[in-house]
């Protein structure tokens, strides 16, 4: 499908050569062209995906045009054109809400680039829709956490190609770009000391995308910046992420402990996956971290428990389990060292390197049964922070 642009010009020369630009892309039709006068048009309906402007600052009132522009509801992208620029004219342009800025020659590759991280953002919810939140989260250390989350985040991108974003969370050891096997050029970290310029095409061009479809927000590489992260940074980036609908999923691998990080995502998750050992130390620390909820006053069907590498005839009965707890559990993924071992030194899911295998069926069907759970977030804010004083946890909030 080709993106529609509406072309804004001061002279024909410029129009011609704009015109041949959005032509020769391949990706684009231009729709109208319209020539630009001292009474700058008014904007009445929105035809096109992107409005192209000759741009000139000397102009009268187009600053207050274009932004104009930016505050009408389901308005085009704006694209702005300048023979020259000063950096003082590009930053005015960000302020103003201009997706891109092109200066002189328009290269071939700079405008493709351009059209996808267009596309990308065009591809987010549908009205009504909202982003579900899904933290994992793990009762013990070697719970598989980070496995159960980079394959629960492939599995919910895969069939429906729906927007999903991974976030590794688990900052003590941000093992997800292993798993992928990935080498990300920029992490969480970039978002965190660039937060007062985000905007959507710089958290798409930020996230790494696979093949499948799902995009994932890489951990800091090193423990050491894991450290300068703190609670109110995580909140910033979540609640700018839901707020965009640039992705039906956001899966959050938080790994097996609780600090302020974990508890301000949890806080604001839509469904908490608990993932459980069927063993005695697994199923107490199960038991304390359902207490802990409980103090949160998150509502039940806000958390679903996940048994993982159950072996039977080796575990605690299921039933056993759920009756220790007080709670059924939600699935329960079957012990196969073999594979969960394979497809790790591989950088694949699962699902993707072996679709047959009975694991894979297990994940399936946990899908099946998240998808299906009410999206209703049963927590009171500013919970968390009460509870971090009783538990006497650490670091700063």
């Amino acid at each position: 499908m080709a993106v529609r642009f509406k072309l804004y010009y001061f002279t024909d020369e410029i129009r011609e050569y704009l015109q041949g630009v959005i032509n020769g892309s391949r990706q684009g039709v231009v729709i109208r062209s319209v020539p630009l006068t001292a009474a700058l048009p008014e904007q009445t309906n929105h035809d096109a995906d992107v409005y192209l402007v000759e741009y000139d600052e000397t102009v009268p009132g187009m600053d207050q045009w274009i932004e104009k522009i930016q505050h009408q509801q389901g308005h085009p992208a704006v694209y702005l054109y300048l023979r020259e620029a000063s950096t003082e004219t590009l930053l005015k342009a960000l302020r103003l809400g201009v997706q891109e800025c092109f200066v002189q020659q328009i290269g071939e590759e700079e405008f493709s680039k351009a059209i996808q991280r267009l596309l990308k953002i065009k591809t987010g919810l549908k009205p009504g829709e909202k982003t579900q939140i899904i933290s994992v989260l793990g009762c013990k250390g070697g719970a598989g956490v980070t496995f159960i989350a980079v394959n629960l985040a492939h599995s919910l991108a895969a069939p429906k190609k729906e927007g999903v974003l991974l976030c590794d969370l688990d900052l003590g050891a941000s093992d997800v770009s292993s798993f992928l096997d990935m080498q990300p050029k920029y992490t969480i970290m970039d978002l965190v000391e660039n937060f007062d310029k985000i905007d959507p095409q710089y958290l798409r061009d930020i996230v790494y995308s696979l093949e499948s479809g799902l995009e994932v927000l890489p951990g800091p590489p090193r423990l050491e910046e894991g450290e300068l992260l703190q609670a109110q940074h995580i909140d910033n980036i979540l609640t700018y992420i839901r707020n965009q609908s640039l992705y039906r999923w956001l899966v959050l691998d938080l790994g097996d402990h609780l600090d302020d990080i974990t508890l301000k995502a949890l806080e604001r998750s839509d469904l908490i996956v608990l993932v459980v050992l069927l063993t005695i130390p697994g199923l107490r620390d199960a038991k304390k971290i359902l207490e802990t909820f409980k103090l949160l006053e998150f509502k039940d069907d806000k958390i679903q428990l996940v048994v993982n590498s159950f072996k039977n005839g080796v575990d605690i009965k299921l039933e056993e389990g759920e009756k220790f707890l007080g709670r059924e559990f939600l699935a329960v993924l079957r012990y196969d060292h073999g594979a969960v071992v394979r497809s790790i030194n591989e950088g694949r899911p699962l699902l993707e390197s072996q679709p047959r295998h009975r694991l894979s069926g297990d994940f399936a069907a946990l899908v099946d049964k998240l998808q299906a759970e009410g999206s209703e977030n049963g927590h009171r804010p500013g919970m968390w922070a009460g509870l971090k004083r009783l538990l006497r946890l650490g670091g700063k909030s």
